[in-house]
């Protein structure tokens, strides 16, 4: 079991390695934003070989992030197979990660992955990534976006106000509470006033989510091909023969701080948690 997840992982990272230098042979026309401090340390086919190789976490970095970046690039045939086999490999690599969480306990899984941390010391001094040993599951996990029609037409824009809205009963409110420490003073309030509540009404817990690129593309009216959107956390891979772009717009490589669209006066849930702890609200009369 321990041998198939070091398997998977060394295929995965070798079948990168592979595409990191097709890229850097074919040079495809691409555009990846950069920031003033990366445009004077790498380039733009520098930065996307990295950040598609990228299987570690950094100091600091919250373990619920990934680092991502948008972008466009075109691919030629092996370019395309190639990722379309990569994205097979983390798919393989997810399901012997999940068999060896479900079979060993959680020190021991612990062990194992910080051991698989310290393989491939050679990559990770090639991205500048020395010293670092931790993998970074969802960047293991996330698949390279690989587009098989050219669009006429790409326009990105920055998504920063999404929420995940999860309804919960007072009940299951109640429980959660508890779960984290009744005996403490602050659960204590809030349970107390959740005791006040009918209990058939509805709360809603929510989850800010983290700002994401969404790629809205057009297509050709002859194509047949509908509109799509997609959100980006790599940049886009784009198959076919032409070997251009297509019509994209710039945006910064960076989130805007800050609502980027005025908030709607038809708010069903309160704008104040009413159990802080559990980021639970209260739906408006």
């Amino acid at each position: 079991m321990i041998s198939d997840l070091t398997r998977e992982f060394d295929t995965l990272v070798n079948a990168l390695q592979t595409l990191r230098q097709q890229l850097q042979d074919a040079r495809p026309a691409l555009w990846i934003p950069l920031n003033p401090g990366e445009q004077k340390a790498t380039n733009q086919l520098q930065f996307l070989t990295d950040i598609i190789c990228d299987l570690w976490y950094r100091d600091g970095q919250d373990g619920r992030e990934t680092r991502s970046r948008h972008g466009l690039v075109m691919a030629n045939a092996e370019i395309a197979e190639q990722i379309r086999a990569i994205n097979l490999q983390k798919d393989r690599f997810r399901k012997a990660v999940q068999q060896v969480r479900q079979e060993l306990d959680n020190s021991d899984w612990l062990e194992h992955y910080s051991q698989l941390g310290q393989r491939h010391d050679s990559l990770r001094e090639s991205l500048t990534f020395a010293g670092l040993k931790r993998i970074h599951l969802k960047q293991c996990f996330r698949h390279i976006p690989l587009l098989e029609h050219c669009p006429q037409k790409v326009g990105f824009s920055w998504y920063v106000n999404g929420r995940s809205i999860k309804k919960i009963s007072v009940q299951q409110a109640q429980e959660m509470l508890l779960d984290l420490g009744e005996e403490k003073n602050h659960i204590q309030v809030q349970l107390k006033k959740l005791a006040q509540l009918p209990a058939h009404l509805q709360l809603a817990q929510i989850q800010t989510l983290a700002p994401v690129v969404r790629a809205n593309l057009v297509f050709k009216p002859e194509s047949g091909l509908s509109r799509k959107a997609m959100n980006l956390a790599l940049p886009l891979f784009i198959t076919g023969s032409d070997t251009q772009l297509p019509v994209f717009n710039e945006i910064p490589p960076e989130p805007p701080s800050g609502r980027t669209r005025q908030q709607r006066g038809d708010q069903k849930i309160s704008g104040e948690a009413f159990l802080p702890s559990l980021r639970i609200h209260t739906y408006q009369a």
